[in-house]
């Protein structure tokens, strides 16, 4: 996500968990959530959304985006290597994630 609710050095999680933006996304599920909609394993996803693919945007401003690091294509039912997907460049960029892959 391109926001932040906090930083650990100077944020208590408490504070971070009562941050206003952050609510709206409490109730955010993976039923709402671009391609894991469509997923018949978003019940069981562990679902790191702290990183998206930043493509889909709400009508609420909320960011819908399917989670950067799913190499699952549902529509598909084939698994990819997620950091090798050309598409994904662009987001491991803005993330600053090259030395995490």
């Amino acid at each position: 996500m391109s926001q932040s609710f906090g930083n650990i050095t100077d944020s208590s999680l408490e504070n971070a968990l009562n941050h206003p933006e952050l609510k709206k996304y409490w109730n955010l599920t993976k039923d709402s959530i671009e391609v894991c909609k469509n997923c018949e394993f978003r019940y069981i996803c562990t679902d790191c959304r702290a990183y998206t693919e930043q493509t889909d945007i709400n009508n609420e401003g909320l960011d819908i985006s399917k989670p950067l690091k799913c190499g699952y294509n549902p529509y598909t039912g084939e698994w990819e290597e997620w950091s090798r997907n050309p598409l994904k460049q662009k987001a491991i960029e803005y993330y600053e994630m090259q030395d995490l892959i």
